[in-house]
């Protein structure tokens, strides 16, 4: 998962550039007030170079364009960042968009897509394209459709196939909420997941489908609603609600269920064959 903060300090996102230095393949600034509170610079630079449209107030760089700050990064085909004069005149990116083979990478996280747009003001990123990912050491979100991060709010609005892979646990939906939070090691770890539509979790041992689902990844408890079914092996249970603890195995349905149970092949009794007597099988056997 991306730190929202470390995120934001790669983008350029919140950086305040001093626009005296635009060179045709690299542009440098000095932030004045990233969330990070880094006061490092950020270097934008393009195979095609950095255009600087003053009446538009905007950055262009294209053609392999990355902007750096330390160790934290975002590359595109077309990065255009969009500034605005403050108090005391100093110029501040207050949107940044980013075109075609999106990549960014921190010391610890990975995102991509095809376009991302930061707004600063309302601390709001959206990740589009047709292969979305966001991903740590330990957790990967993936979507289709759109992953919008809201800083304010630490959440992520996962849309399209999302899906979260959490150690060998597998979260599949049409679309989930994820709740964020600190993790150690100045990383950001998804705490819950709010999964609706066609949820399915797959373990080692069972998967488990349902309309909605909520799922704890401290506690690994999995609260599902819905048209229940939960296959182990040949087994099933069927039922509106299950709680299910994916750490110990333990599930519980609520409500009224059905089960269906499946013997193993070495317990069926088998019959005997159709015009054969008991004693000519008896015989048989001997």
């Amino acid at each position: 998962m991306i730190r929202p903060s470390g995120l934001a300090g790669c983008c350029i996102l919140s950086l305040a550039l001093s626009a005296a230095i635009v060179s045709p393949g690299t542009l440098e600034a000095q932030n004045s007030g990233l969330p990070t509170g880094s006061k490092a610079p950020i270097t934008i630079e393009a195979d095609q170079g950095v255009e600087w449209r003053r009446k538009e107030q905007i950055y262009v760089a294209r053609g392999n364009a990355v902007a750096r700050q330390k160790q934290t990064s975002i590359r595109a085909d077309e990065l255009i960042a969009h500034y605005r004069k403050s108090e005391g005149k100093k110029t501040q990116i207050w949107k940044v968009v980013a075109t075609g083979n999106v990549n960014i990478e921190t010391a610890k996280e990975t995102a991509t897509g095809e376009t991302a747009v930061y707004t600063v003001d309302t601390g709001v990123f959206v990740l589009r394209g047709g292969d979305l990912m966001l991903k740590n050491k330990s957790q990967t979100i993936t979507a289709t459709g759109r992953i919008e991060y809201r800083d304010r709010d630490r959440r992520a609005y996962v849309i399209g196939n999302a899906k979260v892979v959490d150690g060998k646990r597998i979260l599949r939906a049409d679309r989930f909420i994820a709740h964020l939070e600190d993790a150690r090691d100045d990383k950001v770890k998804v705490r819950r997941v709010e999964a609706r539509g066609n949820v399915v979790i797959t373990t080692e041992d069972e998967v488990i489908r349902a309309s909605n689902g909520d799922y704890d990844t401290r506690t690994r408890v999995a609260v599902l609603t819905g048209d229940v079914k939960l296959t182990r092996g040949n087994n099933q249970l069927n039922g509106e609600k299950a709680i299910v603890n994916l750490q110990t195995g333990v599930s519980r349905m609520v409500g009224r269920i059905s089960v269906l149970l499946v013997p193993d092949e070495d317990t069926k009794t088998e019959t005997p064959a159709r015009g054969r007597t008991d004693k000519a099988n008896a015989k048989e056997n001997e």
